[in-house]
């Protein structure tokens, strides 16, 4: 059992071969999933499903999901970004987020979700700072202005 039985997760993919082994390894976890390939999709989504957290690909063909993560912080949902440029793919104002290395590998998938339900950074992770968590930075943030790149 991965911990994660049962938790509600956005899935933001644009890429429909990576969307689905996405939402594959996330079901295999227990997870309950919901995908979006499209930005206007994954916005109401994040403002109106029942989320417990989310995994948001950086780079949404000629966009990028941060307005998508603006929405999550401003329910206080917890979420990771993916993408295959490591953070210099990630804009400066969002850098504090964790990130998942693109293509996917379930155990990074999982160890990241846990730490987003738990605080804990496993040891195996392996970060040039700590992961941000609901028990600091999450706590931190006063309101989503601070974070807007646009």
């Amino acid at each position: 059992m991965s911990g994660l039985q049962g938790r509600r997760v956005l899935l933001v993919e644009d890429e429909s071969l990576v969307a689905m082994l996405g939402e594959d390894m996330l079901l295999d976890l227990g997870c309950e999933v919901e995908v979006a390939m499209r930005l206007d999709k994954a916005i109401d989504l994040a403002r109106r499903a029942d989320l417990d957290m989310a995994i948001l690909d950086v780079n949404l063909g000629e966009t990028c999901s941060y307005p998508v993560a603006d929405a999550l912080f401003e329910r206080g949902i917890p979420f990771i970004f993916a993408t295959g440029y490591g953070l210099s793919g990630i804009e400066p104002a969002y850098q504090a987020i964790p990130v998942m290395q693109k293509p996917y590998q379930v155990a990074q998938m999982e160890r990241l979700l846990r730490h987003l339900l738990t605080c804990e950074t496993p040891s195996s992770v392996r970060t040039v700072q700590p992961l941000p968590c609901g028990c600091s930075f999450w706590a931190k943030i006063v309101g989503p202005l601070q974070i807007r790149a646009d």
